[in-house]
């Protein structure tokens, strides 16, 4: 055997580095939304020779929503993970975040659907981010069953 074993789950594992990698994507996350203004007008002077006029104010009307939504799936994320170090990955509680998330997704690609922003990406990513909606309730569900048949077996026992 060459290396390490790579513990997934638990204190000292990558699921304990992505729960604290999370507050650094949150940090720089709320740092961007609130730049957001400026970040737009810097690429709009660089990628559309300062044209946006109008467009400006219609992709903030995306990108603002967009960003608390990613802010969102990122706190549950979080919080999800959490609950996976402390030994507890199937709850309904965890079901319930999953489906938050869905529901951020949808909400996220919806905005992109949209039109608003003048681009062509814009509807691609607006239905990967559909699929996500409807692969994060598939997911919700699961979890929610989990949790179920755990506590059926908790009670058997």
């Amino acid at each position: 055997e060459i290396g390490m074993k790579l513990n997934i789950t638990g204190k000292s594992s990558l699921s304990s580095f992505l729960e604290k990698l999370c507050w650094v994507f949150l940090l720089a996350g709320l740092t961007i939304t609130v730049a957001l203004p400026w970040i737009l007008d810097y690429y709009g002077r660089i990628f559309w020779h300062g044209r946006l006029g109008t467009d400006y104010v219609r992709i903030l009307f995306v990108l603002y929503p967009s960003a608390l939504m990613a802010l969102t799936v990122i706190w549950q994320l979080r919080k999800i993970l959490v609950n996976v170090n402390q030994g507890n990955p199937f709850s309904l509680e965890n079901a319930r975040r999953v489906k938050i998330i869905s529901f951020c997704c949808m909400m996220v690609g919806l905005l992109f659907l949209a039109g608003i922003v003048p681009s062509l990406l814009a509807p691609m990513l607006g239905l990967a981010f559909l699929f996500l909606s409807a692969l994060s309730l598939v997911l919700s569900e699961l979890v929610k069953q989990a949790a179920i048949y755990k506590e059926e077996n908790d009670l058997t026992i």
